[in-house]
This record gives C-alpha cells, sequence and structure tokens, in this order.
C-alpha cells in the first residue's frame, strides 16, 4: 500500500466536494481512518458516519499524531452536515463507497 499516495488521493476527493459537505465529511471521516487503518471498508466508514458514532471516529483520532485542533473542526462540520444529509444525499452515498474502493485500489 502507498500510503502518500492513498492519502494524496483523498485529498484531491476532499478539495472535490468542497461543495458537498456530506461528502466532503465522508471522505474525511474516511482520510482519518486509513491514516491508520487501510484495510477498513468505505462501507463500515459510512455506516459509522450514519450512525453519527463519534467515539468510533475518535479511537482513530487518538492514534495519530495529526492536528487536533483540525480534528474536533472535522467533528463540528460533521454535526453540520447532518443538515445536508437528506434523501438525495443518501442516495449517493454507494457511489461514493465506489468511488472510495476506487481510490483505496489504485493506491496498492
Amino acid at each position: 500500500m502507498d500510503k502518500d499516495k492513498l492519502i494524496a488521493s483523498l485529498d484531491a476527493a476532499i478539495a472535490k466536494y468542497q461543495d458537498n459537505p456530506v461528502n466532503r465529511v465522508i471522505v474525511s471521516l474516511t482520510k482519518q481512518v486509513w491514516q491508520i487503518d487501510w484495510t477498513v471498508a468505505p462501507y463500515d466508514i459510512i455506516s459509522h458516519y450514519l450512525e453519527f458514532d463519534i467515539p468510533y471516529f475518535y479511537r482513530f483520532m487518538a492514534m495519530d499524531e495529526g492536528d487536533e485542533q483540525q480534528e474536533q473542526e472535522l467533528i463540528i462540520e460533521w454535526v453540520n452536515s447532518r443538515t445536508a444529509l437528506n434523501r438525495e444525499a443518501k442516495a449517493n452515498l454507494p457511489a461514493l463507497v465506489e468511488e472510495l474502493n476506487l481510490l483505496r485500489q489504485d493506491a496498492i
């Protein structure tokens, strides 16, 4: 696994979804998880996002040496993105799962 390539791909996806708060937050949370364990399935990450499982993501955030302020801002963005989680946004989640799977596959 080329972690640098994977993280660069995730950063590009985050930038791509600048105007889509749900996808941007999910990809950002995926980055937090994959910095620690790239084998976690995108479906699982999205499921924890939908369940609003903050402790799940805190466990990954606690294991990295990243910017804690940035992580706190991500949690706030997550809370705010919940208002954009409508029927259309949910309908687009399977495509996001596939996109994340392809990003991970391309980094192998």
